[in-house]
């Protein structure tokens, strides 16, 4: 069984605190990963504002326990207290999950921005997002990064463009089941796409059906694939930080049922982008989150475009 631990960082006390965390947990288990790390501001404070344009977020946040998880300063990050920056306040932290071995890549620059207003940047807000992110990467690692993954999940088609511009080993922009390329206005792009696959934490945690970290650790185990590629998405901010040790427990049952852990990067190159399917990409809606996310669409048949296509 083939497992990527895909982690998402979004947030400045997500990268201080939960991603040391995880580092040590992971190098003492012997487990590879996969981090993407937001590049600029910490504006977390202004995604309360999706109460009013999400249905399901403002329970989605009493079901996770979202203030006590995230914890005030970040609830309140970059509205009544200033943004703190997230990648370049911590430079050295991303040097070293490089050195150690662990992967790095782009989880793009203003997370909340690009979540909540991607339809709204237009193509010079998306290319801006992106160039501003990828500049921050490459004044603290030295190199261009060759990875992005979509803040939520969220994307468009002039990311999707601009993305495929940039001549990057892979994308992780969607929730799907297996690589892919992506069709964009008729076209196919030449970046592969690595969807998660699994759903994520906070979209399973207080469910009814799951009254412990117990039931979650089984729910979970049942979810892995044998004959399959499964990416984990999981955040620093849930995972690293309240939820560690049942994050611990997964990656260790996963262990002893024979899992081989790899890196998002293994994959990538492992692929004959030739032979990939190319899909639509669509906006969907997931149980336990509040809002869309992009999703892998069928295969391509040669017919028209769907209208739900991003």
């Amino acid at each position: 069984m083939e497992v990527a631990l895909k982690i998402d960082v979004d947030t400045h006390q997500g990268l201080a605190e939960g991603v040391p965390r995880l580092r040590r947990m992971l190098q003492r288990e012997g487990v590879a990963a996969s981090f993407y790390i937001a590049m600029g501001p910490d504006n977390s404070g202004r995604a309360i504002l999706r109460v009013f344009r999400n249905r399901g977020f403002l329970k989605k946040m009493f079901r996770t326990n979202a203030v006590a998880m995230y914890g005030l300063r970040t609830i309140l990050s970059g509205t009544i207290l200033p943004a703190r920056p997230i990648a370049l306040a911590f430079p050295h932290l991303l040097r070293g999950l490089k050195s150690d071995g662990f992967e790095v890549g782009v989880h793009g620059y203003d997370h909340v921005r690009w979540q909540d207003h991607i339809d709204d940047l237009g193509e010079g807000g998306i290319r801006a997002e992106l160039e501003d992110a990828f500049e921050a990467f490459h004044s603290i690692m030295g190199e261009h990064a060759r990875a992005f993954a979509a803040p939520g999940w969220r994307t468009n088609s002039i990311a999707l463009r601009a993305l495929d511009e940039m001549k990057l080993d892979y994308r992780s922009d969607t929730r799907g089941q297996s690589p892919y390329r992506c069709i964009v206005d008729g076209s196919i792009l030449n970046a592969p796409e690595i969807p998660t696959t699994l759903p994520t934490l906070d979209e399973v945690l207080g469910r009814p059906d799951l009254p412990d970290s117990g039931a979650v650790l089984r729910f979970y185990l049942e979810q892995f694939k044998p004959d399959a590629l499964n990416v984990h998405t999981i955040h620093a901010e849930t995972e690293g930080m309240g939820q560690l040790e049942s994050f611990t427990a997964l990656v260790r049952a996963l262990k002893e049922r024979g899992a081989r852990f790899v890196r998002m990067e293994e994959i990538a190159a492992g692929l004959n982008r030739a032979e990939l399917p190319a899909c639509e990409v669509r906006r969907i809606e997931m149980e336990g989150r509040a809002g869309w996310v992009a999703g892998q669409g069928p295969e391509s048949t040669g017919q028209p475009e769907s209208k739900t296509a991003i």
